[in-house]
């Protein structure tokens, strides 16, 4: 906008004296406005008649050179400012619009105009809004968009004009693009700069937007209620009131019964097919689903890297479609707790260590972590996992020296039960028999009919398992709770004239293996055994736990064990069998006579009782077994304890022996632990003692005594100290649990389910907990955010 004093402009000083020339001046502004049409000018052309000092009349002149008609507008800033402060017009004087006059083609006599009703839209809700955005050009016929012309978009209607008045639906799909409403919302920020807002056209985006977001927001949360649980989303079809459309579209359906705003939208696009915008298909969910899962990984990473130490946990196991799957988890400490977080699965890595072990690395360099930060893995048990020499931890520790490896203690739990079972023929078959007992009532309906009328308890038999030793546990308790229930049933069975005498003969077999004195002591013997190792287990199955705790729980086992051992512990087993059986003597079993060399004789040859050979050969087998066992697999735990055991103790060592400890764990950990760490140490214990803390504290009590007195500036070593050790993990369970979430969200349903999709439902599924604290209008942000949308959001 700017003002010009024209040669047709006259200033007359003496007004008074002079009033018929300023009436010839007044005269000569038609004249004006002709000549800057006919320059291209603007036609309105407004003066304004002042009184200056000297009292004289003062006629000036404002001439404005932007024009009415957008296809004669220069796009400069000028131009734009002048749109923004004066506005522009739409030119609909002439509702006939004679100029836009467009042949048919394949005619000569027929033609096409612009209709009125193209300045008009039909909102989401019926009622009617105007299309305040465009503008008339008498000059060229033809309509223009005013926010994408003066703001640079490079479209038709912006820049030649629009009249194609044969398809007015492409004027929707114009204002429905991303370009056009970044035009439109530039407009409306400068709008808001000059003070000067065009209301209107505001209400329409804002409704549109805040209808959208809605629709969306309602998406999210049915997808985070369905991941959370490893529920699926699709079913046969995306058909609304279909029996067959899957969880998604059922929840929105259930929703849509008590939600009026989402029953109006689902009756407005039910069913819409391709290229019609709802927001409410698979296409949709699936991009939600995505954006969740990248927003997981990026929380978790984050915190991996603000804790800087980090341990990997490792194990695989095929899913249903025979596809080989690496779980991979990342343990650290976060505010003063262990954690361990599900990363993703790894399909097809191979079982050689090599192999394993450049998929880990890889996955970890795609994280942007670094291995050197690494301080513990933990696996099975298996060779090429364990290996010292070619395993994967040893391929590790090649990469990471101090990435201490720390045997799963649950799974080594496991092994030396299975050890101690298989140690003896009674033994194994023992745990035969009852298997057998659950086998012979549980494939017959029958049969388990027989059992439950005799049983006065709601304890029923259970099987067993080959991996999990709490359902032996079960298995005997369940046994010793129906043992009369059992000897009853196989009785009748047996004497029974309507079955078949197969029948009848495995129970006649299975009676006289279970009623014998024997199996009466086994059974009570394994159900105490394997209650103790059942408590020690779901205990260290524990995240929080650390590997101090789990010596003592070994520890505490073998000094169980051998109290067993014991004459006067086997003669109470002997008695309660006694009373549970009701049989008063051994097995007699017939006696092998051994073969003699030519020159020996039989007459100092021992020959051991029933009684006796039962004990030596089968119960102090099994407590020696079990003995010795654990105190194999105590000593890989005792390795890494040496190093931070004294922190354990620290109240009750003197300085001496505690600057001894210190120093040798600074050796280890020269790049994190300073030569001053002795120093420190001593100093933490006087705070302890000065807060009456002279009991024995587990390390991760030590941590969060650190982090809850804020003390982690004075001694900040000893936290990092214990960060170290508490990261080190002490089982594979978390690997574990992550392969019951991958059975549950690839079933037989969905074997088919890709890789990308797997995991992103994976860690929606397991990390569920961090899920929930997402916001929704985030997901929602970056939904909008990540390609141009049809919709504004």
């Amino acid at each position: 906008m700017w003002k010009k004093k024209p040669s047709g402009c006259y200033n007359r000083k003496k007004a008074k004296e002079s009033a018929q020339k300023n009436a010839s001046v007044i005269a000569k502004i038609p004249k004006l406005i002709n000549y800057f049409t006919i320059q291209g000018a603007t036609k309105t052309i407004w003066f304004k008649i002042t009184i200056n000092k000297t009292n004289l009349w003062c006629l000036t002149l404002f001439i404005s050179l932007v024009s009415d008609d957008p296809a004669l507008w220069t796009t400069n800033e000028d131009t734009i400012n002048h749109v923004i402060e004066h506005g522009f017009q739409q030119n609909l004087q002439n509702s006939q619009f004679p100029e836009s006059k467009r042949i048919i083609p394949g005619t000569s006599s027929r033609f096409r105009y612009l209709s009125l009703s193209l300045f008009q839209r039909t909102l989401l809700n019926g009622e009617l809004g105007n299309r305040e955005y465009l503008s008339y050009s008498v000059t060229t016929g033809s309509v223009y968009c005013v926010p994408c012309r003066l703001f640079g978009n490079q479209v038709p209607i912006a820049q030649e004009g629009w009249s194609d008045w044969k398809h007015p639906e492409r004027v929707t799909d114009h204002e429905n693009t991303n370009d056009h409403k970044n035009c439109v919302l530039t407009m409306i920020e400068r709008n808001r700069k000059k003070g000067k807002i065009d209301s209107e056209l505001i209400a329409s985006l804002e409704f549109e937007k805040k209808y959208w977001r809605n629709v969306l927001t309602r998406v999210v949360a049915i997808v985070v209620s369905l991941t959370s649980r490893g529920l699926p989303m699709r079913g046969h079809n995306e058909c609304f009131r279909s029996l067959h459309n899957g969880n998604f579209m059922r929840e929105l359906e259930l929703i849509a019964q008590f939600d009026p705003f989402l029953s109006k939208h689902i009756a407005q696009y039910r069913n819409s097919g391709r290229g019609k915008v709802s927001y409410l298909s698979s296409t949709t969910y699936y991009e939600v689903i995505h954006i969740m899962k990248n927003k997981i990984m990026k929380t978790i990473i984050n915190e991996v890297k603000n804790a800087k130490y980090f341990s990997i946990v490792v194990d695989s196991t095929p899913d249903i479609s025979h596809t080989d799957q690496l779980s991979l988890i990342y343990r650290y400490v976060l505010n003063g707790i262990p954690v361990e977080r599900f990363i993703q699965f790894i399909p097809n890595t191979g079982h050689k260590s090599k192999e394993i072990a450049d998929a880990v690395l890889k996955a970890i360099h795609e994280h942007g972590l670094d291995i050197k930060n690494c301080r513990g893995q933990s696996y099975d048990n298996a060779s090429n996992m364990s290996g010292k020499y070619s395993g994967l931890q040893a391929r590790i520790k090649e990469v990471s020296p101090l990435a201490e490896y720390a045997p799963c203690s649950a799974h080594s739990l496991n092994l030396v039960g299975q050890c101690a079972a298989d140690s003896s023929q009674e033994s194994t078959a023992f745990f035969c028999l009852m298997q057998n007992i659950y086998v012979f009532f549980s494939s017959s309906t029958s049969r388990w009919t027989t059992f439950i009328s005799h049983t006065s308890t709601n304890i029923t038999l259970k099987r067993k398992s080959d991996t999990r030793w709490s359902a032996r546990y079960d298995m005997c308790f369940s046994l010793l709770k129906n043992w009369d229930s059992i000897i009853t049933s196989l009785i009748n069975i047996r004497d029974s004239t309507s079955e078949k005498a197969i029948t009848k003969n495995e129970a006649k077999g299975l009676f006289l293996h279970l009623n014998k004195l024997e199996t009466a002591i086994l059974v009570l013997f394994w159900g105490d055994v394997l209650e103790r190792f059942n408590l020690i287990n779901k205990k260290l199955q524990s995240i929080s736990i650390d590997l101090i705790t789990v010596s003592n729980l070994y520890s505490s086992l073998i000094n169980y064990v051998k109290q067993l051992r014991s004459t006067s512990m086997f003669e109470q087993y002997e008695k309660k069998a006694l009373l549970l059986s009701n049989v008063k003597k051994y097995d007699e079993n017939r006696k092998k006579k051994r073969k003699l060399a030519h020159d020996e004789t039989r007459k100092n040859e021992i020959v051991q009782d029933s009684r006796t050979k039962f004990r030596v050969n089968t119960y102090i087998e099994i407590v020696d077994r079990l003995t010795s066992e654990l105190k194999k697999r105590k000593i890989a735990y005792d390795e890494i304890n040496n190093n931070f055991g004294f922190l354990f103790n620290l109240t009750k060592l003197n300085s001496v022996e505690l600057t001894n400890c210190a120093d040798l764990l600074h050796k280890k950990y020269t790049n994190d632990l300073p030569s001053s760490f002795a120093n420190e140490c001593i100093h933490f214990k006087g705070y302890l003692i000065s807060k009456l803390k002279t009991e024995s504290m587990t390390i991760l009590e030590m941590q969060q005594f650190i982090i809850e007195n804020k003390v982690q500036e004075v001694f900040t070593y000893i936290e990092i100290a214990t960060r170290m050790f508490l990261s080190i993990p002490a089982s594979n369970c978390s690997a574990e649990r992550s392969f019951s979430a991958l059975k549950r969200i690839k079933n037989y349903l969905r074997s088919k389910l890709n890789e990308e999709l797997l995991n992103d439902y994976a860690i929606l599924h397991i990390e569920a907990e961090l899920v929930k604290t997402i916001e929704f209008d985030e997901v929602i942000d970056k939904f909008a955010s990540t390609k141009t949308r049809k919709k504004c959001i």
